[in-house]
């Protein structure tokens, strides 16, 4: 395993070169004949040796070492030229084409020259706490490529196992339990926005399927209360946020209708507890807020309640001890670490330890008392480890991840003693079905990088 101060192979070096140029891991691998979860593995590597904790940074580095030069106008050779290509998708857009970068490469090269011309003329200092923000664009946040990502190659005494793929590859879909079996429904794909509707069985490690969704949602969470699953609004294939409540009938196999969301939402965090529906933050087609909306089914009414402390999207809400806890997300500038807890008795937000590293589109469930953040990263943040939560020490430990990088949105949910993490998002839309048993539970220690 790599070890800080250890140095660079010559693959590492030959790695962080083309990485100074702005391409994506895509692209290396495809210029170094080599699988992109074998580009992963090595950045890892080289931000371990380095001390690094941004692509930034370690191109900083590699200037600072004389492995890349800087050109006389003050960009990094190879790099010239690629701010034309993404200029016109600087804007929100809906899913076409080519995934955007989480920041427009004209960007990153402006992030690229700025410190190395700074780099110059003073000593370089590193952050320590930190990676460096790369802001990414407003939503949609990503557009597909059309080739899953790899799976990081599991050691035999990892706690995490591939069970049966979903039929459908995608992301930001609703994911949720009802009787022992799985529910993923709706989400984006490669070819776009889906209403499909796909049922895992656990017991039998099979997948078969459901009604459609009537109206095609992504950037959706799912809840259920008894056996309806309940899917309030989502985004729309231009984008648009949309009010819209569609609840399945998991024994009927039909849908319906609920009362509309008080005002559109997209990217929201979603969470049922005694009966009711809990719906926090999203997107509302011009800023992520922090509201916080509650449904009584009973009275097929929506009302809203004490917004968050904090406006974000991509959070993720689940119930703990009477209490819903609302973990990760992304505020329009980075990726949050961000841990509250509702009391919904009393109508009040507290604080509870925030998450190692910001997590947005991160998965969050309650097992065994204990709280599972999965997934999130790759926008501002690396994804090196997923996280489990002790609320009786308020302290956040690390565990092993099936994949490295960026992971977001998956749909993450329990059965029995087993945490499933299914799809999402990873250099591409994923079917993955990852199942971790945490009992007896493996505390995963990351290298340190300092």
């Amino acid at each position: 395993m790599a070890e800080y101060g250890e140095s660079l192979s010559d693959r590492e070096r030959e790695i962080l070169c083309l990485v100074a140029t702005g391409v994506t891991n895509r692209e290396i691998a495809y210029r170094l004949d080599i699988s992109v979860n074998t580009v992963k593995v090595h950045l890892r590597n080289i931000f371990t040796k380095l001390g690094a904790e941004s692509r930034t940074e370690a191109t900083m580095i590699a200037v600072q070492q004389g492995w890349v030069q800087v050109g006389g106008d003050g960009q990094v050779p190879g790099a010239q030229g690629v701010a034309e290509d993404e200029a016109a998708v600087a804007r929100l857009q809906p899913p076409s084409g080519t995934r955007r970068s989480p920041l427009p490469r004209h960007k990153r090269i402006a992030l690229l020259v700025a410190p190395l011309l700074a780099a110059a003329a003073m000593a370089l200092t590193w952050p320590s706490d930190s990676p460096q923000p790369r802001p990414a664009p407003d939503l949609p946040l990503d557009r597909p490529r059309g080739q899953p990502a790899e799976t990081r190659p599991e050691p035999e005494e990892s706690p995490w196992r591939e069970r049966a793929q979903m039929p459908t590859r995608r992301a930001y879909l609703a994911l949720t339990t009802v009787e022992g079996h799985v529910f993923a429904i709706a989400g984006q794909t490669p070819e776009g926005v889906t209403g499909a509707v796909e049922i895992y069985n656990p017991e039998e490690n099979i997948w078969g399927r459901g009604t459609t969704k009537p109206t095609p949602a992504t950037y959706v969470s799912g809840a259920a209360i008894e056996a309806d699953v309940y899917v309030p609004g989502g985004c729309n294939g231009t984008g648009t946020p949309m009010r819209i409540v569609e609840v399945y009938d998991t024994v009927a196999d039909t849908w319906r209708e609920a009362s509309p969301l008080p005002e559109p939402r997209c990217a929201h965090a979603l969470a049922s507890m005694g009966g009711r529906l809990y719906l926090f933050g999203g997107w509302d087609g011009d800023e992520y807020v922090a509201t916080t909306y509650v449904y009584d089914p009973q009275a097929d009414v929506w009302t809203e309640e004490t917004p968050m402390p904090t406006k974000r999207g991509f959070a993720a809400a689940t119930p703990l001890d009477g209490r819903l806890y609302v973990v990760g997300g992304y505020d329009d500038e980075m990726e949050l670490s961000s841990c509250t807890m509702y009391d919904p008795q009393v109508k009040s937000w507290k604080e509870c330890a925030p998450l190692t590293i910001g997590r947005g589109g991160v998965g969050l469930v309650n097992l065994s008392g204990y709280l599972y953040a999965i997934g999130g990263g790759g926008w501002t943040s690396y994804l090196g480890f997923n996280e489990r939560y002790d609320p009786t020490k308020d302290v956040w430990n690390t565990i092993e991840t099936p994949l490295v990088e960026e992971w977001r949105s998956p749909g993450v949910v329990a059965v029995d003693n087993t945490i499933y993490a299914i799809g999402g998002w990873s250099d591409g839309y994923l079917s993955s079905n990852q199942a971790y048993d945490p009992l007896p539970f493996r505390i995963f220690i990351p290298v340190s990088q300092r």
